[in-house]
């Protein structure tokens, strides 16, 4: 019987002995830091499927290997992780640990630029939501500064033609200011949309 008659049960098997091999091997802080996710010293790390600035995704060693995010409830073995971090299956996820951790379980090899540029464009969505997130932090603290000095420098009394310096400069700064921070905030929630998008996308392997 040749490789391509073997019955199916035979390729189960081999899959099945492939993905407990892969979890007996690798930790989770292996794979995570492969992929880029490096833990802090609790074990925590910023998790990669949903918007947040407080590291919730906690790697787990020993017996209970895996990971589980406190945020976004996503979790599971470092296969589960590879799978929902590229959007491929189980068998494309086994390739493609197989293949980036040389363990020389299977014979097939992933497309290497398709998986950097989904990886690649996970990191850059994830750099520009850091970016976002300070903008408007720093923006809100400003926004904050001059709608206090128009409070405090707003005219007594209507019809006074002349005022305060840091009143006018307020007055001035604000609509601008305003208009930024609500840019910033609509694309910061098209990013968290995006990555909590639950439809996949496309397939890495062939």
């Amino acid at each position: 019987m040749t490789a391509r008659q073997r019955p199916p049960g035979n390729a189960k098997i081999r899959i099945y002995h492939a993905a407990e091999r892969i979890k007996a091997e690798l930790t989770p802080v292996q794979v995570f830091e492969n992929y880029g996710f490096h833990p802090n010293s609790h074990g925590y790390v910023l998790c990669p499927f949903h918007g947040e600035k407080t590291p919730s995704l906690k790697l787990y060693g020993g017996e209970k290997s895996g990971w589980h995010c406190f945020g976004c409830g996503a979790g599971g073995t470092v296969i589960d992780f590879v799978m929902k971090l590229f959007g491929i299956s189980f068998q494309q996820a086994l390739v493609r640990l197989d293949a980036d951790f040389n363990l020389g379980l299977t014979c097939q090899k992933p497309a290497p630029a398709a998986c950097s540029a989904i990886l690649t464009e996970r990191r850059r969505a994830l750099a520009r939501q850091e970016a976002l997130e300070l903008e408007i932090k720093n923006l809100s603290r400003e926004h904050l500064r001059l709608h206090r000095n128009v409070q405090l420098y707003r005219p007594d009394k209507p019809g006074i033609e002349s005022f305060h310096p840091l009143f006018a400069e307020a007055v001035k700064k604000l609509p601008e200011l305003e208009y930024r921070i609500e840019e910033a905030e609509r694309e910061l929630r098209e990013l968290y949309d995006a990555r909590t998008d639950k439809r996949q996308p496309a397939r890495v392997y062939p």
